[in-house]
């Protein structure tokens, strides 16, 4: 890696969540998943060779991030350097179909199992943080990476977990909904929305200018599911292509 010729940090957050809870989800668990501004500026990392193609990532437009809904979150400590991002999915669809994006329920099932997401992203694309970057987040559990070895089981330790309002596909559900079950429900809840894809490009853009460790590309943005083959998310419907990183 290049010597870098500066660093500027600048970032205007408040964190109020505490710190507690166990590291691996129990089974059953929908895998990975006001109005306070506030105006982020983030890292600007110059490179001492300014023409070089794999200069980091710029800032970009800041963006509103809501911080006052997911508050009590479980978190620990962090010992790890941040290398990874991992995307999941949540809702409240097996106990309520009608409704299994509300926020109150999300919100119950982080605090009633104890684990949590640094970022959580509402199906109209609003932002919320969660648990602060710099705190571990209990979002991916036991798993293994076989390009790294050595964060079994570890990887929340390095990692930021970015949790969006979905339902898989019916194949992802089948543990969670019977096929008729899946079928009844109202397509439109179904599947990731626009508004989401633009939030989410919008915050991997913010990360990865942030964090040079975590490099653009499926090695260290990657699926719930590449680390825990038995999650299912971020699933089927999930459009990685939709990502700017991949183009």
């Amino acid at each position: 890696m290049k010597k870098l010729a500066g660093i500027i940090l600048i970032v205007a957050l408040v964190f109020t969540l505490a710190a507690c809870g166990s590291d691996v989800p129990p089974a059953g668990y929908l895998p990975e998943e006001y109005q306070t501004r506030i105006d982020r500026d983030v890292d600007v990392i110059v490179d001492d060779d300014p023409s070089d193609d794999d200069t980091p990532y710029e800032p970009m437009e800041t963006r509103p991030i809501i911080t006052d809904v997911f508050t009590d979150l479980a978190s620990g400590e962090r010992d790890g350097e941040i290398t990874h991002i991992v995307i999941h999915f949540i809702s409240n669809v097996i106990a309520n179909r009608t409704d299994p994006y509300n926020i109150a329920d999300i919100h119950g099932i982080f605090t009633t199992y104890g684990v949590s997401a640094h970022y959580i992203i509402d199906r109209d694309g609003t932002i919320h943080l969660a648990v602060p970057e710099e705190r571990v987040a209990f979002h991916a559990g036991a798993g293994y990476l076989a390009d790294f070895p050595d964060y079994e089981n570890r990887l929340n330790q390095h990692s930021i977990g970015i949790e969006l309002l979905g339902i898989g596909s019916q194949a992802d559900m089948s543990v969670f909904l019977t096929a008729a079950e899946y079928d009844a429900l109202d397509p439109a809840l179904i599947g990731f929305a626009d508004a989401q894809y633009e939030a989410l490009n919008w915050l991997l853009h913010d990360i990865l200018a942030r964090h040079p460790l975590v490099l653009p590309d499926r090695r260290h943005i990657i699926g719930h599911s590449e680390y825990a083959p038995d999650k299912p998310d971020p699933g089927a419907l999930f459009e990685w292509h939709r990502l700017d990183f991949m183009n």
